[in-house]
């Protein structure tokens, strides 16, 4: 049973290697937003309930990946080991819990809401568009480790998009400023985690590159430089956010025109 497994679920079976935008990552980041923009016309027009479900599946389908894949890690490694780098210190894995509280205490986190969707889009366009650790030589294209990282990403960027779309989630660049604060304390966190987890000599964790290893940067600039990219990305977010808004608003007013001039 257990070589059964291993063989499902290690990297090297299943299909060609899976290169930085090679032909399977382009497709499965269109096949992402092509599920994300039928999921919106789908729903356009449905009941807030309806939309208010769609939402929570999500949000629900989102903890299942999340969670599933410590229960894989044995496998995929072939050793009696869980994958400590999917522990919650980085944006896209600290969004899953946040955006069950979010959806379960609804209510009581209604200041944090906002932010939480915002940064969790954020974090899956980054890995959507450069997957460290589900591409290169040896992971292949229809692996566990390829599929699983590309669906939970998938999943955190469908749902951060509808949320916005389903009117979920209404941004208000004043206080845009939450966002901020979420930010460092992720900084803070990520920079405990990294140092409290990491064994000198035998291993060693970035958990939101706040060490500058990954990139070659100062570990003392580098903290700085992921707030100014992570808020800049925030930012361009809800520029998109405001850009959509007064582009329906301006179709809604012309067809008002053209409804009034019919109608004279």
């Amino acid at each position: 049973m257990r070589e059964i497994l291993i063989n499902i679920f290690k990297d090297d079976t299943f299909g060609p290697d899976i290169t930085l935008f090679g032909f399977f990552h382009i497709l499965y980041f269109l096949i992402i937003i092509g599920v994300t923009i039928l999921m919106i016309f789908l729903f356009k027009d449905k009941e807030e309930a309806s939309k208010k479900k769609v939402l929570d599946i999500y949000a629900i389908v989102l903890v299942c990946l999340y969670l599933g894949d410590f229960f894989v890690h044995p496998f995929m490694y072939n050793a009696d080991t869980l994958n400590v780098d999917k522990l919650p210190f980085h944006i896209c894995t600290l969004s899953c819990p946040m955006i069950a509280i979010t959806r379960i205490f609804a209510n009581k986190t209604k200041r944090i809401a906002n932010a939480v969707t915002v940064l969790g889009l954020v974090g899956a366009l980054m890995y959507l568009t450069c997957p460290n650790g589900a591409v290169g030589p040896g992971v292949k294209a229809f692996s566990y480790r390829m599929l699983q990282t590309f669906t939970y990403h998938g999943v955190l960027f469908t749902y951060g998009v509808l949320a916005l779309v389903y009117g979920a989630n209404k941004l208000e660049y004043k206080k845009i400023y939450v966002e901020a604060i979420m930010i460092v304390a992720l900084i803070l966190i990520s920079l405990g985690a990294n140092h409290a987890y990491s064994i000198p000599g035998v291993s060693h964790y970035d958990w939101f590159f706040t060490t500058g290893s990954s990139f070659g940067v100062s570990p003392y600039l580098m903290p700085f430089l992921m707030f100014v990219i992570i808020f800049a990305m925030c930012n361009a977010i809800y520029l998109i956010y405001y850009g959509v808004k007064a582009l329906i608003e301006k179709k809604k007013n012309k067809d008002q025109v053209r409804s009034a001039n019919a109608a004279n």
